[in-house]
């Protein structure tokens, strides 16, 4: 079913499943609950940026945002914490990712975005693999190769 302003209230899947979506005044989604009534919340800034995903338990799944409004960290209900680094022209240059391992450490994976001139994807590093990308004249993509580093075969 949809509102007034055409934006989904809810959804029946093949299976007779229904999904509800309640939405805020200014027509955000305000919660979600499924067919088994587990409901997730989300919450927003005075920007309108999305925050927080809440689900049934209070687990949060959280975002945070730099200055010209681009996602700069995710933290997951598993405490996966994933920040973003971004260039001038606004792509993502670095992703790193910081996790918690079986004994309490916190494992870190780095992983580098190169761009060309016209800020196309060129290569994507991290210590498992480094993968480049091939373009036609057109700017289609024509290849993608990967090398495993030594920690990656």
């Amino acid at each position: 079913t949809y509102n007034v302003y055409g934006q989904v209230l809810s959804h029946t899947d093949g299976k007779g499943q229904t999904t509800r979506l309640m939405r805020t005044a200014r027509g955000l989604p305000s919660s979600r609950q499924d067919a088994k009534g587990q409901r997730v919340r989300y919450e927003y800034d005075k920007a309108i940026r999305l925050t927080a995903l809440v689900n049934e338990n209070n687990a949060t799944y959280s975002f945070a945002y730099d200055a010209s409004d681009r996602l700069s960290e995710e933290v997951r209900v598993d405490n996966l914490t994933r920040r973003f680094s971004y260039d001038v022209g606004g792509h993502l240059t670095r992703l790193d990712e910081i996790g918690y391992g079986e004994n309490a450490e916190r494992p870190e994976r780095h992983t580098l975005f190169e761009r060309d001139a016209i800020g196309r994807l060129v290569a994507k590093i991290n210590r498992d693999a480094s993968q480049t990308f091939a373009y036609d004249d057109g700017d289609r993509l024509l290849s993608i190769e990967r090398q495993p580093t030594g920690i990656g075969k």
